[in-house]
């Protein structure tokens, strides 16, 4: 009965220990290296940069959003945002991702602080799921849910 038990254990910390580790597949790596494009484009407030990672049928949703916001609303939000505030931090740690053909799915927690113009700080973090779709070998954002703690 403890064989069993031991074996499992083990199995399990491999696991863990792979996910932990972050030693990602070549797939899973072109993936993030284009979500990390993104970042770097957010974190320099370069808005247009930023939303060329979009997708022209991209959804965003925050959950404390009564409904998903289509590209229009999104890229209307995210002019506003660009407007009034300029990121202090943007941070997203990857914990899991999925990739499937064209097809990414990348789990993990963001951790975000904005400034507005008179220098107040705001700041929000939480889970987050962002999907990705690969069209002539290039990734597009198509979905981000993100849940603020």
């Amino acid at each position: 009965m403890k064989k069993p038990i031991l074996v499992l254990s083990l199995a399990l910390l491999l696991c863990f220990t792979s996910i932990l580790a972050n030693e990602w597949s070549a797939e899973q790596k072109d993936a993030l290296a284009s979500l990390n494009k993104y970042l770097s484009a957010a974190r320099k407030g370069n808005l247009k940069e930023m939303v060329s990672f979009w997708h022209p049928k991209f959804v965003s949703w925050e959950y404390t959003q009564a409904l998903p916001a289509n590209y229009g609303v999104s890229l209307k939000g995210i002019e506003a945002i660009g407007k009034s505030f300029k990121f202090k931090k943007l941070e997203f740690n990857p914990l899991e991702i999925q990739v499937e053909g064209n097809n990414a799915i990348i789990h993990g927690n963001y951790d975000v602080i904005i400034q507005d113009s008179s220098g107040k700080e705001m700041s929000t973090s939480g889970p987050e799921t962002i999907i990705l779709v690969k069209k002539n070998d290039k990734w597009a954002m198509i979905g981000l849910v993100s849940m603020a703690k």
